[in-house]
């Protein structure tokens, strides 16, 4: 029996979220995932108005958050919090939309034991923001209640 060695970023002396996560795969599930996106009825006009013409350095900034995320490399700088609260309209419908296309990148990507935990990450930081974007101190987030076989199927 083999054992599993905890992936150490050289960005940071903290432990990787999985030992099976790579960079290479955070930038093809970024890469994927957006792609996705992009051609998603509800959620596209949400970005493509947000975004408009400056896909590459949000692909880009997403990779260094994912990594950051995933890896624990402690690259990302940015404030998702208030950039996420500007958005308008955005519904609890968008937010399990994008839950349901990150579930089916990250389970389509990463190792079995490695995607669960990638989405479980995503459901975090998707709750979070949504909370955020709530004025009631006392709100529920919402229970998402996404299972892998709640994924798109290709």
């Amino acid at each position: 029996m083999s054992k599993m060695t905890h992936h150490i970023h050289p960005r940071s002396a903290r432990i990787a979220l999985h030992p099976t996560i790579t960079e290479e795969q955070i930038s093809e599930m970024v890469e994927t995932f957006y792609a996705r996106v992009q051609k998603d009825d509800a959620l596209a006009p949400i970005f493509a108005n947000n975004i408009q013409n400056t896909w590459p350095v949000h692909l880009e900034r997403m990779k260094v958050f994912w990594r950051s995320v995933l890896l624990k490399s402690g690259e990302y700088k940015g404030q998702p919090v208030p950039i996420h609260q500007k958005i308008d309209g955005l519904t609890e419908e968008n937010f399990k939309q994008w839950l349901i296309l990150f579930a089916d990148t990250a389970y389509s990507i990463f190792h079995s034991d490695a995607a669960p935990l990638v989405f479980g990450a995503a459901k975090n930081i998707a709750t979070s923001l949504w909370l955020t974007r709530n004025q009631d101190p006392f709100a529920q987030p919402p229970k998402w209640q996404l299972k892998p076989n709640d994924r798109i199927e290709k």
